[in-house]
């Protein structure tokens, strides 16, 4: 029996969130797993940057993280940008009852322990006091990060407060283990470097790209056979899918839907039929995810890009310059910068060893298939 799917976006539950099927990025999660140990240790902290292109498992590698860190007694708080300028916002993420202002003190309200007063005459040493308050380990834990980086999303008289802040965090000033656990897009590096953050320590800057071979394949496998309850050996449908997906999670996700609803309606029995389905259902996915990647390009626009990468192999870079001066020559230095700014958010583009390239390598098959030579 072949199923029939109209393609669309995956449920939410597939799609963002926690990785159902952990596997791989082994080597992030011991050096994360160090910075825990070493800030518990000096009783400091630094700033952690997950950053890669839409659907790399940037979110799924945040949750592992915090894992990790509520193994090891750390406090976990998931803030939003604004916490680290206005204090109304680090309220509720610590476990704190709404604040107070009383003749130029801040009454807080803590659940269990009572009322706290901490001095807040100064909204930077008010965010300060409230990260210092305790001593026991914490991690400040925020995704989406590259909208630091939005024009006007910091009040300008707010700015200075916001550099101030992740300073004290990124220098380990806060006389407490404090680590600032962020992921976003390729453009987050930027957004930091705006506000005064240029440097990582070693190991704490992570460019997040394609799942290795075999933790593609063990999650697939686990997909298949957890999920789907396939019969048998699945690996020719795993092979198959990975000669499509690339390591890549979003990828994977977009195939593992039409495969356990093609599993269910041939009763678990992996057939070569069912396979062909799942394959065509998992392009279809896979084509609506770039139209929607490349939604705010124009068809100009879009074959700027299929032409700049139509005689690149598949996955390798072009010079920064190189892009620039072919976007400039067609719609001049300011357009040119928007356009590829825009790439960069929208993960059209991805950053790579100082290089740019189009991050999955069906995408710009994709891209320049069609849009090349139109």
């Amino acid at each position: 029996m072949r199923i029939s799917r109209k393609p669309g976006p995956l449920p939410a539950a597939f799609d963002r969130g926690p990785a159902k099927y952990f596997h791989g990025r082994k080597q992030i999660l011991r050096d994360f797993k160090e910075l825990l140990i070493r800030a518990t240790q000096t009783k400091s902290g630094t700033i952690f940057l997950i950053q890669g292109a839409p659907g790399a498992g940037k979110t799924a590698l945040l949750h592992e993280c915090e894992k990790l860190a509520r193994s090891a007694k750390w406090k976990i708080a998931d803030i939003d940008p604004p916490a680290l300028w206005n204090p109304d916002e680090l309220f509720h993420p610590l476990g704190l009852k709404r604040m107070r202002v009383e003749h130029g003190s801040l009454h807080v309200g803590v659940p269990s322990v009572g009322k706290a007063e901490i001095r807040a005459r100064r909204p930077i040493q008010t965010i300060k006091a409230l990260l210092q308050r305790e001593k026991a380990p914490l991690l400040l834990s925020l995704d989406e990060a590259q909208i630091l980086g939005r024009e006007n999303l910091i009040p300008p008289d707010q700015d200075h407060i916001a550099v101030s802040v992740l300073n004290a965090i990124h220098n380990g000033k806060l006389d407490r283990p404090v680590i600032l656990l962020a992921a976003g897009l390729g453009t987050t590096t930027d957004a930091f470097r705006e506000l005064s953050i240029s440097r990582f320590a070693r190991r704490c800057l992570v460019e997040l790209g394609a799942l290795s071979k075999e933790a593609e394949q063990n999650v697939l496998r686990d997909w298949l056979t957890k999920d789907g309850g396939a019969e048998g050996d699945p690996t020719v449908w795993m092979d198959a899918i990975a000669r499509e997906t690339y390591g890549w999670p979003q990828h994977i996700l977009s195939y593992v839907e039409p495969a356990l609803d093609q599993l269910s309606a041939d009763k678990k029995v992996m057939t070569p039929e069912g396979l062909h389905a799942v394959l065509e259902a998992g392009r279809s996915f896979r084509s609506e995810y770039y139209e929607h990647r490349a939604h705010d390009f124009s068809s100009k626009q879009r074959r700027s890009f299929a032409k700049l990468f139509a005689n690149i192999p598949l996955g390798e870079s072009m010079d920064m310059e190189d892009i620039m001066t072919s976007l400039t020559q067609e719609y001049g230095s300011d357009k040119a910068e928007s356009i590829f700014h825009q790439a960069l958010h929208k993960g059209i583009l991805s950053r790579r060893r100082g290089d740019y390239t189009i991050p999955i390598p069906s995408m710009q098959d994709w891209l320049v298939s069609k849009y090349a030579d139109t």
